[in-house]
C-alpha cells in the first residue's frame, strides 16, 4: 500500500467540490424550512392554533431542521473530503504516468492505495503503457535491422544518395532513441 505524502493533492479541485457540497446542503436546508413553513401554515391542523402557537411550532421545527442539517453538513463534508481524497489522489498519480509517457517512458506500474478510486483506469493505462513499450521495442529492433542493412549497402550506393537515405532514417528514428 502506497502512502500519500499530502492529504490535499489538488486543493483547488477538492475545495471546489467540498464548497459545492456545502452549497447543496444549505439549499436543501432552506428548501426544507420553506416547505415545512408552508405545510404548517396551510394545514388543517394550523386552523385550530393561534398565531403565537403556529409561530412557536414553526420556530421549533426550524431549529430541528437546522440541527439535522448541521449533522448532515458535517457528515457530507467528511464524506466529500474522504471521497475526493480517494479520487483526486489517483488522478495526480495518473497524471504523472501520462507525463512520463509523453516524455517517452512507457511501461511500469501504476501504484494506488487499497481504497483509491480509478483502479480500473489505472490498470488499463498500465496495460496501454506496457503495450506501447512492447511496440516501441519491436520498432527499435526493426530500425536497428534496417540501419544495419543500410550500412551493408553503403559501398553499393553512391555517397550522396547514401548520406540522404541515412539522414532520412535517422530523422525517423529520433523517437526511438533510448531514454535514460
Amino acid at each position: 500500500m502506497k502512502k500519500r505524502l499530502q492529504f490535499f493533492a489538488k486543493p483547488r479541485i477538492q475545495i471546489k467540490y467540498v464548497l459545492v457540497t456545502i452549497i447543496l446542503v444549505l439549499i436543501t436546508a432552506f428548501l426544507s424550512i420553506y416547505v415545512m413553513d408552508q405545510r404548517i401554515t396551510h394545514s388543517t391542523f394550523a386552523e385550530n392554533l393561534s398565531r403565537g402557537e403556529i409561530s412557536a411550532l414553526i420556530h421549533e421545527v426550524r431549529i430541528g431542521i437546522w440541527y439535522v442539517l448541521g449533522i448532515v453538513l458535517i457528515m457530507a463534508l467528511f464524506q466529500a473530503t474522504i471521497f475526493f481524497h480517494q479520487l483526486v489522489g489517483p488522478v495526480v498519480a495518473l497524471e504523472r504516468i501520462v507525463d512520463r509517457m509523453a516524455d517517452g517512458y512507457f511501461g511500469g506500474s501504476v501504484k494506488l492505495r487499497r481504497h483509491d478510486e480509478l483502479k480500473d483506469f489505472a490498470r488499463k493505462l498500465e496495460l496501454l503503457g506496457n503495450k506501447i513499450s512492447e511496440e516501441v521495442n519491436i520498432s527499435k529492433r526493426k530500425a536497428r535491422e534496417i540501419s544495419d542493412k543500410i550500412k551493408n549497402l553503403e559501398e553499393k550506393i553512391p555517397e550522396g544518395d547514401f548520406a540522404e537515405i541515412k539522414q532520412k532514417l535517422d530523422n525517423l528514428l529520433v523517437f526511438f532513441k533510448d531514454k535514460e
